[in-house]
């Protein structure tokens, strides 16, 4: 008797198993995705965020993949390909470089920098940084030399030079970087050169020089930056990222992030979340209906679709208390 029991528990298996592959066909799953979004979206509007997680849960696992996880080395590795793939087709391209980037974020970018405050005392700093107005003195030094060498006639210049002591001149050449220096240190130390009047020239400056560089062709960037030029900026900044990771501050910011997205979101339903962030159900509708069924065309070809329903359904259909139900 219990074999006959048996026996039809499991013809019963083999039906609910038939009855669940015909309903992920191909043929029905269309209609099945559809439903069953349809079903989890609206109860997604029955529940909030802090019904189904906490900011603790969340914290844990962020410090898990942002601190404690162990980076492989092959991440390095990957970006330099991915970015020596990108350099290569983008760095070729015939667009200008007005018409990949807007002239209107650019100065909207600018304008955010004049506008904060670290911006102007950070130019005040080098208005005082000893090296920054050697650079310039010194440069300035070159260029009026430069503007006299070639201003004064050939025969006048000779004579000068044959007229005056070497010492003479060298005593002057020491003069004039000491003027210059001084004046630049002044120039630039100066509050009125960072007032706003005076902000609104730099921008126009600024415009005239975009202007000029958003004609060149986007190919002409490889004389400015290498793709290895690249790699090696995201291999330095991923150094850092990973000393950055371990220690207290990152933990405490990283928490506060958690705590804050909690704050604002906690009581907001899932349906309201979603909304926020923007996922409709057409998008999620399209993403679904383009990545379930072919793997699950693919799962019914290897046969392991079904040996995934039977792996979780026969246990039932063994119980003696199933096998009692028939009876």
């Amino acid at each position: 008797m219990a074999d006959n029991k048996q026996e039809v528990a499991n013809r019963l298996l083999d039906g609910l198993v038939e009855h669940l592959l015909a309903k992920l066909s191909p043929a029905q799953l269309d209609g099945l995705i559809e439903q069953e979004l349809d079903y989890a979206l609206d109860v997604a509007t029955r529940y909030t965020l802090n019904d189904w997680v906490s900011a603790e849960q969340i914290r844990i696992t962020a410090q898990k993949y942002a601190a404690e996880m162990d980076i492989s080395g092959a991440i390095p590795e990957l970006v330099g390909d991915m970015v020596e793939q990108f350099y290569d087709h983008g760095i070729q391209s015939d667009r200008l470089i007005g018409d990949v980037v807007d002239e209107d974020v650019v100065m909207a970018l600018l304008d955010k920098v004049l506008e904060i405050p670290l911006s102007r005392q950070s130019m005040a700093w080098l208005g005082r940084n000893p090296v920054l107005l050697a650079l310039l003195a010194g440069g300035a030094q070159l260029g009026l030399k430069t503007l006299l060498h070639q201003g004064l006639p050939p025969a006048l210049h000779d004579q000068l030079r044959k007229r005056l002591p070497a010492r003479w001149l060298g005593s002057l050449e020491v003069r004039l970087q000491e003027w210059l220096l001084k004046r630049m240190e002044q120039l630039l130390s100066d509050p009125w050169l960072y007032r706003d009047e005076n902000l609104d020239e730099l921008r126009e400056l600024f415009l005239v020089a975009w202007q000029e560089f958003s004609q060149r062709p986007v190919a002409e960037l490889r004389e400015l930056i290498s793709s290895e030029d690249i790699q090696e900026l995201f291999v330095i900044g991923f150094e850092y990222w990973r000393e950055l990771r371990h220690t207290d501050y990152f933990i405490a910011m990283l928490d506060s992030g958690v705590n804050a997205f909690f704050d604002k979101y906690g009581d907001t339903t899932l349906m309201g979340l979603l909304d926020e962030l923007g996922v409709t159900r057409a998008l999620m509708l399209d993403d679904a209906r383009r990545f379930l069924p072919p793997v699950m065309e693919k799962l019914r070809a290897e046969g392991l679709l079904e040996a995934w329903l039977r792996r979780h359904l026969e246990g039932y259909f063994q119980r003696p208390e199933t096998l009692e139900l028939l009876n």
